[in-house]
């Protein structure tokens, strides 16, 4: 099935195209970031910029995932993966 190969595809880039010491210090630091915000302007803030860097970045993702056409071509400093289920 096309959306099962999508979904492998999709979940095969989000657990490889990093490094797991990259992905742990990037968690540390948003953790970090919206500990600071709840403290300073409370939970209503704190969802507020939660919501909107999860819609930016899904955003940056599908532009990304169309420039390089599902991850297969290189663009800007987008180098290909290598063995991605088809």
């Amino acid at each position: 099935m096309i959306f099962e190969g999508l979904i492998k595809k999709e979940l095969y880039v989000a657990l490889h195209a990093q490094t797991a010491r990259f992905r742990v210090v990037k968690y540390i630091v948003f953790l970090a970031i919206f500990g600071a915000i709840y403290r300073w302007k409370g939970w209503g803030t704190t969802w507020k910029v939660l919501l909107s860097m999860v819609v930016l970045g899904t955003a940056v993702h599908f532009f990304f995932r169309w420039m390089t056409e599902g991850w297969t071509k290189p663009w800007w400093l987008y180098k290909p993966l290598d063995g991605l289920p088809e």
